[in-house]
């Protein structure tokens, strides 16, 4: 191991010497360090005292991120990236892994033509390929965001809600002088996954996007995404499609000096296996509307949207969920004397990266009615129809709120002739205290609310609905001495109520919908010290309480005391 290790380091400075000789030819590193160290307890409260499971352990990591970025010229770039771990309690190499994390290559073509090979983020719409990272917590107070950004850091989770992927991607454009301004256009294809030549085929992804820029005041753009079996990679003549189509368009005028903007998406999908006469062929459609008012005088934005996603619209690319609430926890993943499964709580959503996945899936993941049972997909989610409007509001003196209200109902009964009405209100805000006082260091309160309901009516007793979630949260981050913070976090959500939770086959199709009852209680209490040497590197300690009771007893309550110390440096 560390003689490749050695021989790595040996082949980076060579390259980097030869190509400094030559002055067209330019090397740099990228990367970073990480290193976590945490110290866990877990206290059960059951009918019978826990004597199996162990109440203490210990973990924690180091590793480095080396990437060297090579330009051999002007039109082409080279990344590779690769990672040295070791976790805690490895010694003399024989805990270390050596790995690759990054590699790709990106460049232009006749100065006209961009393109990447490897490694590549790619996104398109709401409704074709997007992470919207529907389950993860919103306006997240700074002392929990420490751990979430390695979780998000870890899985590749970028602000713009892309997907990382492994394939090629173009992109050109051209620009005219008459009838339209721009024409854009964007090209990929990605492998989902690798044949075994027996059972499983070659399963790719292919995208293209072409946008047509009228003027400043109009554009419009088509996007195509295809799913598809590579056919003749194994036997079995069945090939899986998931084909969709859209169009989105945008149109701004003036309204004295405000803006108001017309948006929308259209758009259609198949989804089908060629020979599996056992497998559903879906059709549907949807279609997402809204206006939105920019205030420039007030730094204010008002939204108003209506939004229709069919019972059988199908998007892999935007229906993947980035939570898979069927992998293990990575502490205490089993309790109690029956050593049942710790359920995944507001602690493992928050710093969990094991239940986080890489990329999108073929298959439809569960839903988890405990954290988002109203749009569990995000925009994506289908049988969904109705209205929504947001507010984002930032002052001058950088007072930060944000506001979102959902009113939503099924299109299609599932398992009642009835239907389900949802609702969604959301308030986020960040109050800089100390701007209010023009004192320069900061002080600054993050508050949040995440109400959610479901309720179906009926006469027969047995299919009515009736859940709600209430999310609450509170941050404070106050800058005691310079580059010294001071920082602490609340969580509290509850989930009570009954629903009915649908068991699906491969196919994603419904085969029974179980009723499940609810009355959670779950709470985060955290309290913590940063140092920032420098933007970019921190040493932070951290403790932080997490407990979970279910009054209903299906789970044995819990609270589980984590001290955890993260060192982060990014080049």
């Amino acid at each position: 191991m560390y003689q490749r290790i050695i021989l790595f380091f040996a082949v980076v400075l060579l390259g980097t010497a030869g190509l400094n000789a030559q002055k067209e030819r330019k090397v740099s590193f990228v990367g970073g360090a990480l290193s976590t160290l945490n110290n866990n307890t877990l206290i059960v409260r059951d009918s019978l005292p826990d004597s199996t499971t162990a109440k203490r352990n210990s973990g924690g990591y180091a590793l480095i991120d080396l990437g060297v970025n090579i330009k051999p010229n002007k039109h082409t770039e080279i990344m590779g990236m690769f990672r040295i771990k070791n976790n805690f309690g490895g010694f003399w190499g024989s805990g270390v892994s050596f790995d690759v994390r990054q590699l790709w290559v990106k460049g232009v073509v006749a100065n006209a033509v961009r393109y990447q090979i490897g490694d590549i983020n790619l996104k398109q719409t709401p409704f074709t390929l997007f992470n919207h990272h529907a389950d993860q917590i919103d306006s997240l107070p700074s002392i929990f965001s420490l751990q979430r950004n390695i979780v998000n850091d870890e899985k590749f989770y970028l602000d713009n809600h892309s997907w990382r992927m492994q394939g090629a991607n173009v992109d050109f454009g051209f620009t005219f002088s008459k009838y339209v301004k721009e024409a854009n256009f964007n090209a990929f294809i990605t492998r989902l996954n690798a044949t075994n030549f027996s059972t499983i085929p070659d399963r790719l992804m292919g995208g293209i996007s072409i946008q047509l820029i009228q003027s400043n005041k109009f554009s419009m753009s088509y996007n195509g995404n295809s799913v598809f079996d590579v056919k003749g990679t194994i036997i079995d003549s069945n090939v899986f499609k998931n084909v969709i189509h859209t169009v989105d368009w945008k149109y701004i005028t003036a309204v004295g000096k405000n803006t108001l903007s017309f948006n929308g998406e259209y758009g259609t999908s198949k989804y089908l296996y060629t020979a599996d006469t056992l497998a559903p062929k879906l059709n549907d459609y949807f279609i997402n509307i809204f206006t939105q008012l920019s205030v420039s005088k007030l730094n204010l934005k008002a939204t108003l949207g209506y939004l229709n996603v069919g019972p059988d619209f199908r998007s892999i690319g935007s229906q993947s969920k980035d939570v898979n609430y069927n992998a293990p926890p990575v502490y205490f993943n089993r309790y109690t004397n029956s050593q049942q499964i710790r359920p995944i709580t507001l602690f493992d959503i928050i710093s969990n990266e094991n239940i986080y996945n890489h990329t999108i899936s073929s298959a439809l993941a569960s839903e988890n009615p405990a954290f988002n049972y109203v749009l569990p997909y995000g925009m994506a989610t289908f049988n969904r129809v109705g209205a929504y409007a947001k507010l984002q509001y930032l002052s001058k003196k950088l007072l930060a709120v944000h506001a979102e209200y959902f009113n939503l109902s099924e299109i299609r009964g599932q398992g009642s002739k009835e239907y389900k009405h949802f609702s969604i209100v959301k308030v986020f805000s960040n109050i800089p205290i100390n701007s209010f006082f023009h004192y320069k260091k900061t002080i600054a309160f993050q508050l949040g609310v995440n109400s959610q309901s479901s309720k179906r009516t009926s006469n027969e007793v047995i299919e009515k609905v009736d859940l709600k979630m209430m999310h609450l949260n509170a941050g404070l981050r106050w800058e005691l001495f310079t580059n010294f913070e001071l920082l602490a976090g609340f969580i509290s959500q509850s989930t009570r109520g009954y629903d009915f939770s649908a068991d699906r086959n491969s196919y994603g199709e419904v085969t029974y919908f179980n009723l499940n009852h609810y009355d959670l209680n779950q709470e985060i209490k955290a309290l913590g010290i940063r140092y920032n040497f420098s933007e970019k590197a921190y040493l932070c300690a951290l403790y932080q309480q997490s407990s979970y009771q279910d009054k209903l007893k299906k789970n044995a309550d819990f609270t589980m005391n984590q001290f955890g110390i993260i060192y982060n440096i990014t080049l």
